[in-house]
């Protein structure tokens, strides 16, 4: 399972002390924490772009403290991971790159002093174009979740072929599938259940395998008004999915 924290008395001692207890009690293991941001408009691909992740450096200052005190508090429930949605990369051409990548260096920074290694969500721009800024970037702790089905849903890539780039570099991966929409990259695609969409599973899986992947597979399922009933069926399609790679 994924966690975040989704209101800020969550972060108080009575808050992490119930989140302890729940986490003992269920047994769930949780492969990595998710950092959001307040303010970051999904309405459309758009708004996103505006609001998203670091590329605002009027945010800046309050996302870097949200990292800072989600990193310290996931520490202590012993999680080491970290992942988070960067925003929209700015191409090395633009002129907002080089400030972008700086405050990006100091948002990774803070998680890793807390002990985190940390993934960057995929999907909002081409496998190529995050490699080459993980590369820029230059930290070794820094690595991908790798969400087939957002490379779908922004229209910024083919899933296959961006796992042929990152798998070197993906720590987890979110079992997610999603249909384009007929405006890809301005209109959102659909996020559908899993296994009724456009991500060939099998051939990813072989292509983040082939690459050295060894991380956990989590099931995202954020639409639908069956969720419950979605992740139920998906644990299914995975565990069958998983035999076909196997075989």
């Amino acid at each position: 399972m994924q966690f975040t924290f989704r209101q800020e008395e969550d972060l108080t001692p009575d808050g992490m002390g119930r989140i302890r207890d729940a986490l003992e009690r269920t047994g769930l293991q949780i492969p990595a924490g998710m950092i959001d941001f307040k303010g970051e408009d999904y309405s459309s691909i758009q708004a996103i772009r505006d609001t998203g992740g670091f590329i605002n450096p009027d945010d800046f200052p309050e996302r870097l403290d949200r990292c800072q005190a989600f990193s310290e508090a996931m520490a202590e429930l012993g999680i080491t991971h970290v992942t988070t949605h960067v925003g929209f990369i700015p191409r090395p051409a633009d002129a907002a790159y080089d400030d972008f990548m700086d405050r990006l260096g100091q948002a990774v920074d803070a998680m890793r002093a807390c002990g985190h290694t940390v993934g960057f969500e995929t999907g909002q721009e081409s496998g190529e174009a995050l490699a080459e800024a993980l590369d820029d970037l230059g930290r070794d702790f820094v690595s991908v979740n790798f969400d087939p089905a957002n490379f779908i849903l922004y229209g910024s890539d083919d899933p296959l072929a961006a796992a042929r780039i990152l798998a070197g570099r993906t720590s987890m991966a979110h079992m997610k599938d999603g249909t384009p929409s007929d405006k890809p990259g301005q209109v959102w695609g659909a996020d559908v259940p899993l296994g009724q969409g456009d991500v060939d599973f099998l051939a990813v899986l072989k292509a983040l395998e082939e690459g050295g992947f060894t991380g956990a597979l989590v099931v995202e399922r954020e639409a639908g008004d069956n969720r419950i009933g979605d992740l139920a069926a998906a644990r299914l399609f995975v565990e069958d999915l998983l035999k076909r790679l196997s075989e």
